[in-house]
């Protein structure tokens, strides 16, 4: 049986968090060295995910002596979990085009171009985001949200992880207050769905998708980041950007704000069963007949 999380061991868990978040970085910094301060997104995804992996590893093992599947990585059904979460991801994100567009913010037209270069640009924009995408899950709603829902319950992890995944965007050109409002929706809605399976893949394929609808499909910048000019289409922003986001891309407006707040309470209300690592906390001691 489960003991009940104990939200007065606040101490412990920050011992936890402030340790993992200082061993992430020290990883990120090593590898970064290593690799001469790339300054391709790809790359530096790729070493986020590196460092994500190492310190989650190392954590794990000195925490209860666990593996990556402790966190909601298992090696089964991977791809299956990814694809799902990216579909996922990406109907959230035409959801708030079409308010975007509906409420006159948008415009789209044609533009140069091929399938076979649009097909093309789509894929080469998925592989360049998707390492990003999955060291930030794993950063995020992978070893913290795991400690957090243990000792304080699901809804005060969501709470800090999200926060968390608000405020690590605050560098980011064109960055607003309801951009920082919308990512924290966006963090609830990552954590619910990690949380509702117990799959980290899933969550990544949610962000990814994500990401890549707004960079590829609607052809907007991606958190005030501008990921790739997709052939074949032109978009015009003819309205408010309270309503499109501007120079941040949809996350920044209200179009986005609509479509998360729908989805939230849709995934929350959701019946699926979780996932193994879901059914006890991690440290095993804790865990009793």
């Amino acid at each position: 049986m489960r003991l009940r999380p104990d939200r007065s061991l606040v101490v412990p868990v920050l011992l936890r968090l402030f340790g993992f978040a200082g061993l992430f970085i020290a990883v990120a910094v090593v590898l970064l060295g290593l690799a001469g301060m790339p300054t391709s997104l790809a790359a530096q995804g790729s070493l986020q995910l590196v460092a994500a992996v190492v310190a989650s590893a190392i954590v794990l093992r000195i925490d209860g002596k666990r593996s990556l599947p402790a966190i909601g990585l298992p090696r089964q059904a991977a791809g299956r979990g990814l694809l799902r979460g990216t579909l996922l991801g990406i109907a959230i994100v035409l959801s708030a085009l079409a308010f975007a567009v509906g409420l006159g913010g948008l415009r789209y037209g044609s533009a140069e171009g091929t399938a076979v270069e649009y097909a093309a640009t789509g894929i080469w924009t998925a592989l360049i985001l998707l390492p990003a995408a999955a060291g930030e899950e794993i950063a995020l709603r992978g070893y913290p949200l795991r400690v957090l829902v243990d000792r304080w319950g699901r809804w005060p992890a969501l709470a800090v992880t999200s926060a968390a995944f608000s405020l690590l965007h605050g560098a980011n050109p064109n960055v607003g207050r309801l951009a920082f409002l919308n990512i924290a929706l966006a963090g609830i809605l990552l954590g619910l769905i990690c949380l509702k399976t117990g799959d980290l893949w899933w969550a990544t394929g949610v962000h990814m998708g994500w990401n890549l609808a707004t960079g590829f499909l609607a052809d907007l910048p991606v958190s005030g980041l501008k990921v790739v000019d997709a052939p074949l289409m032109e978009v015009t922003e003819t309205g408010a950007a309270l309503v499109t986001g501007g120079a941040f891309g949809l996350e920044g407006g209200l179009a986005a704000t609509v479509a998360l707040a729908l989805a939230i309470p849709v995934v929350a209300r959701t019946r699926i069963v979780p996932a193994r690592w879901l059914e006890g906390p991690v440290e095993p001691e804790q865990e009793t007949e």
